[in-house]
C-alpha cells in the first residue's frame, strides 16, 4: 500500500481523467485552430471585398452630384440618362457584393474577432455610404428626368417657333418685295388699284402683328422655361436659321417702308390726275377739230364734183374755204402745244378721243393738198373751158358722166371704169384700142384718169378745134401777160402731169431780157397745132 494512503486505483482513475483533460484540451485547441483559420480566411476575404468596393465606389458619389446635364443638349441629356440608367443597373447589381461584405462581418462578429470593433465601423460605412448612392441616385435620375423634359418642351418650342417663323418670314420678304416694287401705269384707274391693293395689304397689318407676337411669345416662354431652371441654351435653333431679332429687324423694316409707299403711290396718283387733265384738254379739241377737217374735206370734194353752178362760182367756194382753213390753223397749233404737253408728261393714250396728233396732222395736210389741187383743177377746167371753147353746160355734162362712173368717188377714174364710160358713149374697143387711149389719158401709168385728163380726151375726140392762138392766149394768162413761162409758173397752175410734159416738150426762152429758166410757150402751141411730134 502506498504510503500517502492513495489507491492504484485512484491513481488510475486520476491518469483516467487527466488524460480526459488533455484529450479536451487537444479538442479545443484542434477548434480553436479551425477558428482562427476561419477567421483568418474570413478577414482576408472582408478586406478584398472591402477593397473591391472602395474601388468601385470610388468617384460615385462625385459623379452623382455633378451638374453636367444642365449646360447639355437634349441629345447629350438623353445619352445621360441611359448612362444613369446603366449605373442604377451596375448599382443594384453591386448590392450583392456589399451584402456579402455584411455578412462576412457578421460572421466574423460571430467567431468573436479580435478586431470586430474595426470590421463593424468599416462595414457600417459602407452601408452608410451605400444609402447616400441610392439617395444621390434617385436625385440624379430626377434631376435628368426633369430636365430631360424641359429640354423636350424648349425642343418642341424650338419647333414651334420654326414652323411659325418661317412662313412668317417669307411673308415679310413678300410684302417687303411688294412694297419696294418699281410700277409703270398709265391711268388713274391703273395706279387706283395699286392703291387698294396697298390699302388691302395695310389692313392686314394687325393679323400680322398678332402672328408675330406670337412667334415672339414662343421664344421668351424658352427664356423663361431657361432662366427659371438654369438651362443653358444652345446658340441657334436646331430647327431654323431665323432668329428673333431677324424677325424683329424685318418686321421694322416693312413698318418704315409702308409711309414711303403711301407717299410714292399718292404722288403717282396726282401725275395720272394731271395726266387725265391733259387728255381730256387734248380730246375736248380734238374731238372737235378732227370732225371739222373730215367735213371741209367732204365739203371740198363735193364742191370739186358739184355740178351746180360755174366754175368761177365753184372757185369762189373753194376759196372762201381756204381762207376759212387758214384762219383755222390757230386751233391746230393749239392742238399741237396739248399735244407735246401730253408728250412732255409721257402720255401716249387717251380713251376720250380716237383722233391722234399724227391723225390730225395727216388730216389738215390732206385737207390743205385737197384744197390747193381743187382750186388748180378748177383753174385748169377753167383755161381747158375758155382754151377750148367748151360751155358750162358741155362741161356739166362731162363732170356729170364722169362722176356716174367714178363709183369710189374719188374723184378719180379706175381703168375698168373708163372703159365703161368709153363703151357707153359708143365707143367700139378692143385690147389695143383702149391700150392706146390709156397712154394718153394716163400718161404717168398711176392706173387712174383724172377729170382733167377725161375733159382733154373728150373735148380732143369730140372736135380738134383749139387752134395754136388759143393755147397761147391760156398760157400768155398763166404767165400773167410774159412772152414766157417759168417752171414754177407751170408747176403752180397746171396739174402735176401736164406741167412736166409741158417742162420737158418746152424750148427755152431766148429773148435778151429773160430771166433763166424761161421757157417759150408760143413755139411748143405752133408745135402742138402744127406738124410737129412734140
Amino acid at each position: 500500500m502506498p504510503s500517502e494512503g492513495k489507491m492504484v486505483s485512484d491513481i488510475a482513475n486520476a491518469w483516467k481523467g487527466l488524460e480526459q483533460v488533455e484529450k479536451g484540451y487537444e479538442d479545443w485547441l484542434v477548434m480553436e485552430i479551425l477558428r482562427l483559420e476561419r477567421v483568418e480566411h474570413l478577414a482576408e476575404k472582408f478586406k478584398q471585398k472591402c477593397a473591391l468596393h472602395e474601388a468601385w465606389t470610388a468617384g460615385k458619389e462625385e459623379v452623382l452630384t455633378q451638374r453636367d446635364f444642365e449646360h447639355a443638349s437634349l441629345a447629350e441629356v438623353r445619352i445621360l440618362v441611359r448612362k444613369h440608367e446603366a449605373f442604377e443597373s451596375d448599382l443594384t447589381a453591386h448590392q450583392d457584393r456589399l451584402e456579402q461584405i455584411a455578412s462576412i462581418a457578421q460572421e466574423l462578429n460571430e467567431l468573436d474577432y479580435h478586431d470586430a470593433a474595426a470590421i463593424n465601423a468599416r462595414c457600417q460605412g459602407f452601408c452608410d455610404q451605400w444609402d447616400n448612392l441610392g439617395t444621390l441616385t434617385q436625385k440624379r435620375r430626377d434631376s435628368l428626368e426633369r430636365t430631360e423634359k424641359l429640354l423636350e418642351t424648349i425642343d418642341q418650342l424650338y419647333l414651334e417657333f420654326a414652323k411659325r417663323a418661317a412662313p412668317f418670314n417669307n411673308w415679310m420678304d413678300g410684302a417687303m418685295e411688294d412694297l419696294q416694287d418699281m410700277f409703270i401705269v398709265h391711268s388713274i384707274e391703273e395706279i387706283q388699284i395699286l392703291i387698294t391693293a396697298h390699302d388691302q395689304f395695310k389692313a392686314t397689318l394687325p393679323e400680322a402683328d398678332k402672328e408675330r407676337m406670337a412667334t415672339m411669345g414662343i421664344h421668351s416662354e424658352i427664356l423663361k422655361i431657361a432662366q427659371t431652371y438654369g438651362i443653358k441654351l444652345p446658340g441657334v435653333n436646331p430647327y431654323t436659321d431665323l432668329t428673333p431679332q431677324d424677325l424683329s429687324s424685318k418686321w421694322e423694316a416693312v413698318r418704315c417702308q409702308i409711309p414711303h409707299r403711301d407717299q410714292v403711290l399718292q404722288e403717282e396718283m396726282a401725275r395720272q390726275q394731271a395726266n387725265e387733265r391733259l387728255r381730256c384738254q387734248f380730246a375736248a379739241q380734238a374731238n372737235v377739230i378732227g370732225p371739222w377737217i373730215q367735213t371741209k374735206m367732204k365739203e371740198i370734194v363735193h364742191i370739186s364734183v358739184d355740178i351746180a353752178g360755174s366754175l368761177e362760182e365753184q372757185m369762189n367756194n373753194l376759196k372762201q374755204y381756204e381762207h376759212d382753213i387758214a384762219n383755222y390753223k390757230s386751233s391746230i397749233d393749239n392742238l399741237e402745244g396739248d399735244h407735246q404737253l401730253s408728250q412732255g408728261s409721257l402720255v401716249f393714250d387717251n380713251k376720250h378721243t380716237s383722233y391722234t396728233m399724227e391723225h390730225v396732222r395727216v388730216g389738215w395736210e390732206q385737207l390743205l393738198s385737197t384744197t390747193t389741187h381743187s382750186i388748180n383743177e378748177i383753174e385748169n377746167q377753167i383755161l381747158t373751158r375758155d382754151a377750148k371753147g367748151i360751155s358750162q353746160e358741155q362741161l356739166n355734162e362731162f363732170r356729170a358722166s364722169f362722176n356716174h362712173f367714178d363709183r369710189k368717188r374719188h374723184g378719180m377714174m379706175e381703168p375698168d371704169d373708163f372703159r365703161a364710160c368709153l363703151i357707153s358713149m359708143g365707143y367700139d374697143l378692143g385690147e389695143v384700142e383702149f391700150a392706146r387711149i390709156m397712154t394718153l389719158v394716163d400718161a404717168n401709168d398711176v392706173g387712174a384718169v383724172t377729170f382733167q385728163a377725161f375733159i382733154d380726151f373728150m373735148t380732143q375726140e369730140a372736135a380738134e378745134t383749139d387752134t395754136a392762138e388759143q393755147v397761147m392766149a391760156s398760157f400768155k394768162i398763166l404767165a400773167s401777160d410774159k412772152m414766157y413761162i417759168t417752171v414754177d409758173e407751170l408747176r403752180r397752175e397746171l396739174p402735176p402731169e401736164q406741167a412736166e410734159y409741158c417742162i420737158s416738150h418746152m424750148t427755152k426762152y431766148l429773148a435778151s431780157d429773160a430771166p433763166p429758166g424761161a421757157l417759150d410757150y408760143i413755139s411748143f402751141s405752133s408745135a402742138l397745132y402744127g406738124e410737129s411730134d412734140l
